[in-house]
């Protein structure tokens, strides 16, 4: 195939997904309310499992300090499932961490058109 560039997908274009979701969000106020929902839901599971791996624990370990199971451990980790917030201090205690909770305010968003 001397140099030539792979064909593009016609179902995707060329937008990334955050690209795609920013402009279906500013149309849709639905949307960008689950999208954000969504993302912060991931941005935690995030933070838990970083937390776990600095600590060098496996899921196994931390879920024994947490009083919980090891799948629990891998679907909040995964962001299948939202912890509670009694759940939650447990896992920071468990971490040598202080959970911390805060509430923004919400950008104002303009209306779609």
């Amino acid at each position: 195939m001397d140099g030539a560039m792979p064909r593009k997908n016609p179902h995707i274009g060329e937008e990334s997904p955050g690209e795609y979701a920013r402009r279906r969000g500013a149309r849709e106020a639905e949307f960008a309310s689950a999208f954000e929902e969504e993302f912060d839901k991931l941005r935690l599971a995030r933070e838990i499992r970083l937390a776990r791996e600095r600590q060098k624990l496996s899921q196994t370990e931390l879920a024994e300090r947490v009083g919980t199971k090891q799948p629990h451990i891998a679907r909040l980790e995964l962001g299948k499932a939202l912890p509670r917030l009694d759940v939650l201090h447990r896992i920071a205690a468990a971490l040598g961490l202080r959970l911390e909770v805060r509430l923004r305010e919400v950008a104002a968003t303009k209306p779609a058109r």
